[in-house]
């Protein structure tokens, strides 16, 4: 049991806290399960990634950002940043956008190492925009799209004009709520966010549910999963309204397909973008104090202790098993797991350790890559990591 609460308090999910930041919650709403009639059209920049083609690592790793194990907030480069806990990380192929969880700030790392903290403003009122835990990030190349989860709300940021539009609650009520109009809309604690460049997806953790907005209109509607029923046990593959997550963390897309680790099941699932339907790729639901999330396999076969961050190259997914502080590989096509980087907790609490030694991770959440490398948010070191 204490693995288990260290682990909440080390991801931080608040899930059961009741929301923070928040007033009081209105509930699960019935919901309008929604897909899209067309698939976006295919472009390399898909899932707050780049995807051209499986990824070619040698598993060099390297430390891009931030001080070891040093928590706090400073801009600069390599060695003179700092973050407090990063929690997911986004790319447009030449700048990184990370989402500084306990700083409530969203950083940018340009092409020549440099970090920077985005100074944003509402759209309409011009007022300063105070970040609540925020702990998803994508973007199409245009705007940073940001689960605000401290505050129950999307945030929309114009990278250009660092303009804000908040979709969710103005005074951050939880809830379940699909609606055309922005400010009736609500989310309990997103987590995960990712795009297609036409539409978001949402990791809405607390409902545990797949939401969708179109980000022309801003209209929000449910995917799949049912607010306010878990999968407790074990999962349930289905359509829409009938599938169940157990906190769902993170999201990822190829197109055609989302990719998403659902935490407490301990499972890949994927859902299939025009009919909503979910199956699970790899993974299998066990006693959450055991210690089998480090066996490699294919299907079922394969254990998480619990899956976190994903990315993908379009060929592959890549997962961050965040207490056990390794990197997972599963081919999409067989649900093959491999392990790729870092020691697992039973060999260690964990490390920073950058290649030539063998390198090591501590809690490592969000992940993306540029085509050629992944990067990592390796939250509890408070760095960002490159795998190459």
């Amino acid at each position: 049991m204490q693995k288990y609460t260290t682990l909440l308090s080390l991801l931080f999910i608040l899930l059961l806290s009741g929301g923070c930041g928040s007033g009081s919650s209105s509930g699960a709403r019935a919901v309008v399960y929604d897909v899209p009639a067309t698939l976006a059209p295919s472009n390399p920049k898909m899932g707050g990634a780049v995807q051209g083609g499986a990824l070619l690592l040698s598993s060099t790793v390297s430390t891009i950002a931030g001080s070891a194990k040093i928590s706090g907030f400073a801009d600069g480069n390599v060695t003179a940043s700092r973050f407090n806990h990063p929690t997911a990380i986004t790319t447009d192929g030449t700048n990184l956008y990370i989402a500084d969880y306990l700083n409530n700030a969203i950083r940018m790392i340009d092409s020549a190492g440099v970090v920077t903290t985005l100074a944003c403003t509402d759209q309409d009122s011009g007022a300063v925009i105070i970040f609540n835990y925020p702990t998803g990030i994508t973007t199409d190349g245009i705007k940073l799209y940001v689960a605000d989860s401290g505050s129950n709300t999307i945030r929309f940021i114009d990278i250009a004009s660092k303009k804000v539009t908040t979709i969710g609650s103005t005074s951050a009520i939880a809830g379940s709520v699909d609606s055309t109009v922005k400010t009736d809309v609500r989310f309990n604690q997103p987590i995960g966010i990712t795009t297609d460049g036409v539409n978001l997806y949402v990791a809405d953790s607390g409902n545990n549910t797949v939401r969708r907005i179109v980000i022309n209109t801003a209209a929000v509607t449910t995917l799949a999963g049912a607010a306010g029923s878990a999968g407790y046990s074990d999962s349930t593959d289905g359509k829409g309204a009938t599938a169940r997550f157990n906190l769902p963390s993170r999201i990822t897309t190829d197109g055609a397909k989302l990719y998403v680790t659902d935490f407490y099941n301990r499972l890949i699932r994927k859902i299939d973008i025009l009919t909503g339907s979910v199956t699970t790729i790899a993974g299998t639901t066990g006693p959450l104090e055991s210690d089998e999330g480090t066996a490699d396999g294919i299907g079922t076969a394969a254990h998480f202790y619990q899956p976190n961050g994903i990315t993908t190259d379009g060929t592959n997914l890549y997962v961050t098993d965040s207490y056990q502080n390794t990197i997972r590989k599963v081919v999409i096509a067989t649900g093959a797991v491999t392990t790729i980087s870092g020691i697992s907790r039973t060999a260690g609490v964990g490390g920073n350790v950058d290649s030539p030694g063998v390198p090591t991770f501590y809690s490592p959440i969000g992940i993306t890559t540029d085509g050629v490398s992944l990067f990592v948010a390796d939250s509890q070191n408070n760095t960002i990591r490159k795998i190459q």
